[in-house]
């Protein structure tokens, strides 16, 4: 598929300025609704950006187009919060040293992180299996050094957070964290042990005093509850006994789980929860199960309008800009030993039942 160029991509932002948003026209094409302008936000509304997977191959440093492209748009569309459901960076291999792990998080921190923060957009993190895999043997992290990395980076910048903070004791890793009309806990899905005191102090998490009855409810891990992608179906690549953890969030009221790892966009309801899978941000395309459809570079909008209740998901293809719509994913993923996943619409209601 041929990329649009930085300069092109960067006229585009340039026109946004006299139109009010460089997707409201690429939307009107493809008849769905305009995000409205990026220079206001609606005291009624929230808007977010959803991203995952932006890593390339191990070691790496720099980041592809579509991610410099990715953030250029956060950059102009001005969410309120960009929340980053992990992969940021390159590791799981134990052979990269102390330097290259510091040196991974400063290639983040200068393409990623640092231009979001000074245009004012604040970023959450959930930790992915390349930036601290919680996998274990013999009691120990087996990649306790990039954990200790992950940790390190994120405590230095957690000070541009910290008014949202609820329980940060396990930050990076797992914390609560809320603004008025938002109440968003970030799980340890880094591996698909997601373990009973974890998924103890889940349940806590969600019964918070702090939550409101007005709040939009997301949970974000990395690994998701199912499989999506060719490749991914297999133990270690999902969350393990996801039934379990499933009845908990349903129990609690969850509006949306989002996750990433799978590289394939799919929003879906399974278990009887709405779950969406996000598109891999950088390279490394996966083919959704039982379909030739491959997932672009992609990251979402996800707009709230709270007088109607009305939750809006905008997903955008980073190679063509433009957005995508779910007319040409398989109706259900089903794979023997996973819960199937039913494709959802876009647009829903948090008052609607699944």
């Amino acid at each position: 598929m041929k990329q649009t160029g930085r300069r092109t991509f960067l006229r585009l932002i340039a026109g946004a300025a006299v139109s009010g948003s460089v997707l409201d026209g690429l939307l009107r094409k493809t008849g769905s609704q305009p995000l409205g302008p990026a220079s206001t936000q609606a005291a009624d509304g929230l808007k977010l950006g959803l991203i995952s997977d932006l890593n390339g191959s191990y070691g790496s440093t720099d980041y592809s187009s579509a991610v410099e492209r990715g953030v250029t748009l956060l950059m102009q569309q001005q969410p309120d919060l960009v929340l980053c459901a992990g992969d940021m960076v390159a590791g799981q291999k134990r052979s990269l040293t102390n330097s290259q792990l510091k040196a991974m998080w400063a290639g983040f921190e200068q393409s990623v992180w640092a231009p979001l923060q000074k245009a004012g957009v604040a970023l959450l993190p959930a930790i992915g299996n390349h930036d601290g895999s919680s996998q274990q043997h013999q009691g120990g992290w087996i990649y306790g050094r990039e954990r200790q990395q992950a940790d390190l980076f994120w405590g230095k910048h957690r000070g541009n957070l910290q008014s949202g903070f609820i329980e940060s004791k396990r930050f990076p890793f797992q914390y609560v964290w809320r603004r008025p009309g938002l109440f968003v806990v970030v799980i340890d899905a880094s591996s698909a042990n997601v373990d009973s005191t974890q998924r103890q102090w889940i349940q806590k998490a969600l019964n918070s005093t702090h939550r409101q009855p007005e709040d939009l409810c997301l949970v974000m891990g990395h690994l998701p509850l199912t499989a999506f992608s060719e490749g991914r179906a297999r133990a270690g690549e999902c969350i393990s006994n996801p039934q379990e953890l499933a009845g908990l969030l349903r129990g609690a009221g969850v509006d949306l789980v989002i996750s990433g790892h799978h590289h394939a966009w799919y929003p879906s309801e399974s278990m009887g929860l709405r779950l969406l899978s996000l598109g891999a941000m950088g390279s490394g395309p996966r083919r959704i199960i039982g379909s030739g459809v491959f997932s672009p570079p992609s990251l979402t909008l996800l707009e709230w309008s709270r007088p109607s209740e009305l939750i809006s998901e905008t997903t955008i293809d980073l190679n063509t800009l433009q957005p995508i719509t779910n007319n040409d994913l398989p109706a259900q993923v089903s794979v023997p030993g996973f819960p199937v996943a039913r494709r959802r619409s876009m647009q829903w209601q948090r008052s609607s039942l699944i």
